[in-house]
């Protein structure tokens, strides 16, 4: 053999082993060998690789804001315990001047301020009759009972003129049996009293009132709005919980707040401890992920 035709075959010998090693066309079909398949899977795994870690960054971030928030949300409730704890050391003022500073309030913000802003005020108040309307708010629960806040409205007398004043008169249990309501009997209450003013939230479910007519007459919210059209009086927009009453036999529940402060901050610790462990184990992978995949180049 010549040394051209034996230069020509090592040629043909390299090109036909390059062919080999990336395809090998046998008519319109293309074979795939391993290298290539070798070569895509590591490509989709990287693919797959910087997904997830876009998708862990995104929750981090989503775990944080709801840390961040809770923790407002718990600062928040902790100053407003703090006014609540000043407000209840505080001596109880005449209800014509609670309502004044109110109102003074609103007009120099130029835009209505919220009844809860009066929430652990004391107030004395001077009841025009010392009988009313008995009402019972449905579905509350003390200590695991079932029961009803027992209300009642009574007339006040403002400077605006005759108002009407719900009292909270405390906890009644309810009976097994739905049809049976609780023997409230026939309350009078002293002409004067001290205590302090709150507001109930809004159900975000349900804002109506559910009067149903029954003796005494079942409520399902406390809707100021609709009291004060059931009656055909202004009803006052906070409610009144005596403190001066002697040998009450009902419980006089306090709830300022659906959830403390405390609750919050827990709560803003668990996803803030969420997101360190979700960016830990990231990292942990991504590292192990990185160094394999440069032992391999390498190989």
């Amino acid at each position: 053999m010549s040394p051209f035709i034996k230069l020509n075959a090592m040629k043909n010998s390299r090109a036909t082993n390059t062919t080999l090693n990336n395809r090998i066309k046998v008519g319109d079909a293309i074979v795939i060998t391993p290298n290539r398949l070798n070569h895509d899977e590591r490509t989709f795994r990287s693919k797959g690789f910087w997904f997830a870690v876009a998708l862990t960054l995104v929750s981090v971030g989503i775990l944080i804001k709801l840390g961040l928030w809770q923790l407002d949300r718990g600062n928040e409730k902790l100053r407003y315990e703090q006014q609540l704890s000043q407000r209840a050391v505080q001596s109880p003022k005449p209800l014509d001047t609670v309502l004044n500073e109110w109102r003074e309030a609103s007009v120099g913000t130029q835009q209505p301020v919220s009844p809860s802003t009066l929430n652990g005020l004391k107030a004395d108040v001077e009841l025009v009759k010392p009988s009313g309307l008995i009402l019972l708010l449905d579905n509350q629960i003390n200590q695991g009972t079932v029961g009803y806040v027992i209300y009642m409205l009574s007339e006040v007398q403002t400077q605006d003129g005759r108002k009407q004043l719900l009292i909270d008169l405390g906890f009644v249990a309810a009976s097994n049996d739905r049809r049976e309501l609780p023997e409230i009997g026939k309350i009078t209450l002293p002409i004067e009293m001290s205590g302090r003013l709150y507001t109930r939230s809004v159900n975000p479910l349900s804002q109506e009132l559910g009067l149903e007519n029954t003796t005494p007459k079942r409520i399902q919210n406390s809707n100021i709005e609709a009291l004060s059209q059931y009656t055909g009086q202004e009803v006052l927009p906070f409610i009144f919980q005596p403190q001066s009453l002697d040998s009450w036999p009902y419980e006089m529940l306090w709830r300022p707040t659906a959830m403390k402060s405390e609750k919050h901050f827990g709560y803003s610790f668990q996803w803030f401890v969420m997101a360190a462990v979700l960016l830990s184990l990231m990292l942990l992978i991504g590292f192990r992920y990185l160094k394999k995949h440069s032992h391999m180049n390498k190989k």
